[in-house]
This record gives C-alpha cells, structure tokens and sequence, in this order.
C-alpha cells in the first residue's frame, strides 16, 4: 500500500482529499425517520423516508400511520457504499469502538 505524505494526509483529515471535497449546505435541515420504504429500477434504488403519525381508524379511534414525506434515489453502486457504510458503523457502535453516547 502507498504511504501517503503528511501534507496529504493533513488535506485529507481536514475533509480535502484527493477526491471530491465534502460540504455541508447552509440550507441542511434534519429530518428524523422512523420508517423507510425502497423501490428500484434496473438501474437506480430510492428510499423512501416518513415516519408514524396518528390516523383515524373505522372504529372512531386512532391507529398509527406511516406517512413517506422524504425521497432520494441513488444508484446501486451508491446504495451498496451505503449499505456497507451503514452496516460497519452499526457494528463498529455495538462493539462500543464507535462514537461515544452522550451521558
């Protein structure tokens, strides 16, 4: 494996790497989800994000509902970094080698 020079690897930890450069919009809002949904084409996967909120029911009463409000598509390649990402993150925080949780 190449060893990378220091002032790569500062450019790199500081979010500049040799690829594309990460940033965060000004206009970012978060949106909590406690459901989701995918669909797919040949080609593409998209993943729909909602959350539970209270319905009427037939009998005059209230049941939970899953309404979709978020929905982004990605390609495969796209959907199969996420899924490894997602994945080694959810193990890395059960075996608590992960970020810390708030106390």
């Amino acid at each position: 494996m190449k060893e990378i020079d220091p002032e790569t690897a500062e450019r790199v930890a500081r979010g500049g790497g040799p690829g594309p450069s990460r940033l965060m919009s000004r206009q970012l809002s978060v949106y909590y989800s406690n459901c989701v949904m995918a669909a797919t084409s040949p080609r593409d996967i998209s993943l729909y994000f909602g959350r539970y909120v209270p319905t009427p029911d037939d009998k005059g009463g209230q049941q939970l509902s899953e309404l979709y409000e978020r929905q982004i598509y990605m390609t495969i390649e796209q959907a199969k970094d996420l899924a490894r990402m997602l994945n080694q993150t959810i193990m890395d925080l059960e075996k608590g080698t992960g970020p810390k949780k708030a106390t």
